[in-house]
């Protein structure tokens, strides 16, 4: 059974996250975001923190669209304030943008381990080391940071605060130790992969669309 290549799975990636910027079509963003989506679902616990920042996040797309596309006739009230129709379309257009790029990340975040994204870019598509470690650290990271907000959340409720940030403050108090952390393990990854002769490595070139049974594996042969 053939698999698709890294640096083929990138490139899809990458060309859907670019039409997620560059379409302005509501039903062929529902359609390309529905189908992003429908290819984590499989796996959705794994990615489940990526949608959760995707909810959390919409709360200021539709503050953005009631205060700068509000036009049109009205459709409703809501606390006295009128939504209109440009609102409702502002709104379902950025939260569909944003839920194909998320749909998107997650299935190539799902799809292949830090290890051979670093290792299919290098190889397949010639990327500089540093961009290519630097993409697969970032995938490793996530996780990682999914599981520093948590460690965050459960501290607070032992000290009586809210476990979901609700102003500011909150969100600043949760903010604040998370990106600490992230930076003093990025700080000192990047320090052991120098002392492990990181600049040294030398990578062979060989661009694929597909990967037979087992090639993948043959990844940790690669390069040195």
């Amino acid at each position: 059974m053939s698999k698709l290549s890294v640096s083929a799975a990138f490139i899809i990636t990458l060309t859907l996250t670019s039409l997620a910027f560059i379409l302005d079509d509501l039903l062929a963003l529902a359609l390309l975001s529905t189908l992003s989506f429908a290819l984590t679902v499989k796996n959705i616990k794994k990615v489940k923190w990526v949608y959760l920042l995707l909810l959390i996040s919409l709360i200021g797309v539709l503050v953005n669209a009631l205060m700068f596309s509000n036009k049109g006739e009205t459709i409703l009230m809501v606390f006295g304030l009128p939504v209109r129709w440009g609102a409702v379309i502002a709104f379902a257009k950025v939260s569909l943008k944003l839920l194909l790029i998320a749909g998107a990340g997650s299935w190539f975040i799902l799809s292949y381990t830090p290890l051979e994204v670093a290792r299919g870019l290098e190889r397949e598509l010639g990327l500089p080391k540093g961009v290519s470690f630097s993409v697969a650290y970032a995938f490793r990271l996530m996780p990682l940071l999914a599981r520093d907000f948590k460690e965050i959340q459960d501290m607070r409720v032992q000290r009586g605060r809210r476990r979901i940030p609700l102003t500011p403050m909150d969100l600043a108090s949760m903010l604040t130790p998370l990106l600490r952390v992230g930076y003093e393990r990025a700080f000192w990854t990047g320090v052991a992969v120098e002392l492990r002769g990181f600049r040294l490595r030398r990578v062979k070139r060989e661009f694929k669309l597909f990967y037979k049974n087992g090639e993948l594996q043959d990844f940790s042969a690669v390069g040195a």
